[in-house]
């Protein structure tokens, strides 16, 4: 489990990091003529595919049980559905941050209606309620939903997916568990001191050096996190009928979804 997870956390953050430059050669190229917009179009596209290939192959070597690079071309056949699963889910995130405004802007309406139909005057635990529900929805379902899909993506066949099951095995309690520990131990935490600095740290290239590798550790436990995200939907996918290791087995999914 520790081998597969660590393994997982640097093949994504490898491939991510490779995402990243692509989009830093985005922010600095020159949008002056066809060809740089060309190029800049071009690197957005890499950046994008190189993202999800990371986390479609990691999720399909985590359940076939192999190395995440020997699962780039399934993962490459797989990326349509993973598209279809992304809007989805990209869907439902950004409702819950619509409904999450919407409500904050009439929150003055629904305060003053609790006064009128029963004088009541603390309704901050309401708004409360609805600004973590959101959050509960974007930080820990979303990804719970999207590691879901990635795996069933690997393991079932296309009609499966298609069907949006993998919501509701999205949100059994393990994996929500893992998930919402995951975020907050490893991703909030570490970044409530990403501008901490000791103050007997001097102003000079050790300044730099530091900052390098506070970042570098706090990348790395966000990959973690999501290692161990898609590590428990894997267990949650039976072993696939066959081993798919072939370069042309597996069209798209090995088998169907138990009935």
């Amino acid at each position: 489990m520790i081998a597969a997870v660590i393994r997982t956390a640097l093949w994504i953050g490898l491939v991510d990091a490779l995402a990243g430059a692509a989009i830093l050669g985005f922010l600095y190229t020159p949008e002056s003529n066809v060809l740089m917009l060309a190029v800049s179009a071009a690197l957005v596209l890499i950046a994008g595919l190189l993202l999800l290939l990371s986390s479609s192959s990691a999720a399909h070597g985590l359940v076939h049980g192999r190395p995440p690079w020997l699962s780039l071309g399934a993962a490459a056949r797989r990326l349509p559905i993973v598209l279809a699963a992304a809007l989805v889910i990209g869907l439902l995130c950004s409702g819950a941050g619509w409904f999450e405004s919407w409500w904050v802007a009439r929150a003055g309406e629904f305060d003053a209606a609790a006064i009128a139909a029963g004088d009541v005057t603390k309704t901050g635990w309401v708004h409360a309620a609805v600004h973590w529900a959101v959050v509960f929805i974007q930080w820990v379902l979303v990804p719970a939903w999207f590691a879901t899909a990635l795996t069933w993506a690997a393991g079932y066949e296309r009609r499966d997916v298609l069907t949006l099951k993998w919501l509701t095995a999205g949100l059994r309690w393990r994996l929500l568990l893992v998930t919402g520990l995951g975020i907050a131990l490893l991703v909030w935490l570490p970044w409530r001191y990403v501008y901490w600095r000791p103050k007997s740290l001097p102003a000079s290239t050790v300044e730099i050096v530091f900052a390098g590798v506070k970042l570098a550790c706090i990348y790395g436990l966000s990959q973690l996190a999501w290692a161990l995200t898609l590590w428990t939907a894997a267990r949650q996918v039976p072993a696939p009928v066959t081993s798919d290791d072939g370069p042309d087995a597996g069209a798209f999914g090995e088998r169907a979804l138990p009935s």
